[in-house]
């Protein structure tokens, strides 16, 4: 037992040692220590992860760890460019479109009303008077229910039979010189005589028309279209009733009239 000695352990310590002495000859020799990709990574750009390193390879880049062409992104640009000025051509070529076809639609419309305004030849509107030379006659009574009945106006000589004659004839004359229907026709209007009763006012209508118009005579200067011509502004009149002029619509009558050789002042009367 006393002649057995223990060594002193020296492996650790002599690979340690070992391992000073090559790195101490390496740094003798001049040649630097080979470095990791992470160490590198650190000493080349502190600041960006390997991944982000961007490394040049012939027009290739590596971004985020994904490689990217230099070219595709051009090409990419050039179609974006190219994309958005085919979308402008085709916009611009509908509101081209658009607007061509409206002023087309205009054009029609105008050159429409035009050849319109040229062709459409209204016969009604054109007639010549001096054919207008058979008389037609409506002869009547009405009632003014303002008016006070006084004997002066049984002599039509009298201030107030002229005054109230006159202004009954012009009434009368507005009404039918503005029909549509009428007023080409119509001719003069008469009050002939005053009655008592408020005051009856009896009068006569003349119309002219064409000869050999029968037609016309059975519709347009008909009774019942003379009439009811009357009748109708009757209704229409002022709502004064007070009014000394106020004819009452329920109190119109009319017929028609046989025209005599009789004439007075070169008007004929019937």
């Amino acid at each position: 037992m006393d002649s057995i000695e223990l060594q002193p352990v020296q492996s650790l310590d002599n690979n340690n040692h070992h391992a000073e002495n090559t790195s101490k000859q390496q740094m003798t020799s001049g040649n630097r220590p080979m470095l990791t990709t992470n160490d590198a990574a650190e000493e080349g750009n502190p600041l960006l992860s390997p991944e982000q390193v961007p490394v040049d390879n012939g027009g290739h880049h590596w971004v985020d760890g994904q490689e990217v062409n230099q070219e595709s992104i051009s090409l990419n640009v050039q179609n974006s460019i190219a994309n958005k000025e085919m979308t402008c051509m085709v916009h611009r070529r509908r509101w081209m479109i658009l607007i061509f076809l409206i002023f087309l639609i205009l054009l029609v419309i105008g050159v429409s009303f035009a050849v319109c305004l040229g062709i459409h030849d209204d016969i009604d509107e054109k007639y010549d008077p001096a054919l207008f030379e058979l008389p037609r006659c409506f002869n009547g009574s009405f009632r003014l229910t303002n008016q006070i009945f006084i004997p002066d106006l049984l002599s039509p000589a009298s201030n107030q039979s002229k005054t109230l004659s006159s202004q009954l004839q012009e009434k009368l004359s507005d009404l039918y010189s503005s029909s549509p229907a009428l007023g080409r026709y119509f001719s003069s209007v008469e009050i002939s005589d005053f009655r008592n009763g408020s005051v009856q006012a009896d009068y006569r209508l003349r119309f002219l028309m064409p000869r050999n118009n029968t037609e016309l005579e059975q519709f347009t200067l008909s009774r019942e279209m003379v009439y009811n011509v009357f009748r109708q502004s009757l209704y229409d009149q002022d709502p004064e009733l007070n009014h000394p002029l106020y004819i009452h619509p329920a109190s119109l009558d009319m017929q028609v009239g046989s025209v005599t050789s009789e004439s007075r002042s070169g008007v004929l009367y019937w």
